[in-house]
């Protein structure tokens, strides 16, 4: 059985509906779709410990996952163990070989990591003097260094575009004479949104510049104070333009595997987090836990050919242990998901809790958690903890904080979300560091806009 296994970057879950994105919709419809598929972080650097590794992004210090010397093993570790010939495809430093996601990898099409663009970007930003009147004027702008080196490289846009991903997917997949694993990690519904043309005016008027949407996205995510109302509604367009341009793309890809590849093969979709647009007055994906940020789309498309919809609670940590059982492959004892895929023989309880934290750093003032019930407790820093009935309070409005009326509920959160950063603390004690260079890792994160 061959496997493909797809994380679109910064997807929500309420974007992929038939109007918007009609193959991927349809795609879902003929799997088993999970409705409650929640992320383990509000980003890709804690997202993919899970995705990838079967871990917390917490249990470890620093970004990504510990070297080759860790007794945890990845996914494709254990699928290539198996006979397996693996692949990955990213144009995401924060999951790239830099931060060890090549572990198991035959092959590492990782962009981020290695492109000559990324290299001279970070020359200039080096060797250049930062007060002088040249380095200021590069970066006017959201990443203006980009938008020249990505212009003098005769790329179109600042991530690489999933056709050319995909591409090179299908180049792979050909040459293949045994059961594969491959990951696609598309990055086109990362801001700034730079979807073709022909996409745009489906939802502008015109197409817009690429300076003028890395400026609206530099606002969004560094100043929404900032934007009114018709910048954060050009946004959203901009957004649901890169959606419809990513849906014709993995549409195209979901019929090559049909009618090219073998019918044996496992397809499991989902994204690394979502994405704000003007909600609680955020853009971007936040080092906040609202819905929007961690509520991702989940469907998985198997040989049996079963479909249906689950309502239960699950997370991303919970999918490399399905995509094992699924190829009938043990889970590894130190992995902390479980098998979710529904089965006549096997009943699989319900996620009670599904944790979301940052991690480099243990912070106990900055994670959440949320109950199968629809209860979720929040600690966000300096707005302090937040008891939501999502029920009752769909919009997560922070004046209807219940702490005080539901002391209960309050305490069995606060119980569990404490117990979970007691075992990540645990497990740090260890001491199997993930990356720690500060300096790449503060790079990283301004190129893909979590810091200014």
């Amino acid at each position: 059985m061959n496997i493909l296994y797809i994380t679109v970057d910064a997807l929500r879950a309420d974007h992929v509906t038939p109007s918007l994105m009609p193959a991927t919709s349809e795609f879902i419809n003929q799997g088993v779709e999970y409705v409650r598929c929640y992320a383990n972080g509000p980003g890709t650097p804690w997202s993919f410990p899970a995705l990838l590794g079967g871990r917390y992004s917490a249990s470890t210090e620093g970004f990504g996952i510990p070297c080759a010397n860790d007794p945890r093993p990845t996914l494709a570790e254990v699928l290539q163990k198996k006979g397996y010939v693996t692949a990955g495809f990213t144009d995401n430093r924060f999951a790239s070989s830099e931060y060890n996601y090549d572990r198991g990898m035959d092959s590492m099409f990782d962009a981020g990591a290695t492109s000559s663009d990324k290299q001279l970007k970070q020359i200039v930003r080096e060797r250049l003097d930062h007060d002088g009147i040249l380095y200021q004027s590069l970066l006017k702008g959201y990443h203006l260094t980009d938008d020249i080196i990505v212009n003098l490289r005769g790329r179109e846009t600042r991530f690489v575009r999933a056709e050319s991903l995909i591409s090179q997917l299908k180049q792979w997949i050909q040459d293949q004479s045994t059961e594969w694993f491959a990951w696609l990690h598309p990055m086109d519904t990362h801001a700034p949104y730079e979807a073709p043309d022909t996409y745009q005016v489906q939802y502008l008027d015109e197409p817009i510049s690429r300076r003028h949407s890395q400026k609206i996205a530099q606002k969004a995510v560094h100043h929404p104070e900032d934007l009114n109302e018709s910048e954060w509604k050009m946004q959203q367009r901009l957004y649901k333009s890169e959606c419809a341009y990513l849906d014709d793309k993995l549409g195209d890809l979901f019929t090559y595997i049909c009618q090219k590849v073998d019918d044996n093969t496992l397809i499991i979709f989902t994204a690394d987090h979502g994405e704000m647009h003007g909600e609680h007055g955020l853009g971007g994906h936040p080092q906040r836990f609202w819905e929007e940020v961690i509520h991702v789309p989940c469907a998985i498309s198997a040989p049996d050919n079963k479909d249906a919809k689950i309502t239960d609670q699950i997370s991303l940590v919970d999918l490399p242990p399905t995509i094992l059982a699924l190829a009938g492959i043990d889970t590894p004892t130190e992995w902390v998901g479980k098998n979710i895929y529904p089965s006549a023989n096997v009943v699989n309880p319900e996620r009670e809790f599904v944790f979301i934290d940052v991690g480099a750093e243990l912070n106990r003032n900055l994670v959440a958690v949320r109950r199968a019930d629809n209860w979720k407790l929040l600690r966000h820093h300096e707005d302090g903890e937040l008891l939501l009935d999502l029920d009752s309070n769909p919009i997560e409005d922070p004046s209807k904080d219940k702490q005080e009326n539901e002391s209960d509920v309050y305490q069995s959160l606060t119980n569990a979300v404490d117990a979970h950063l007691d075992a990540m603390d645990k497990d740090r004690n260890k001491k199997r560091e993930a990356v720690e260079d500060e300096e790449m890792i503060e790079e990283h994160l301004k190129e893909l806009g979590y810091l200014e």
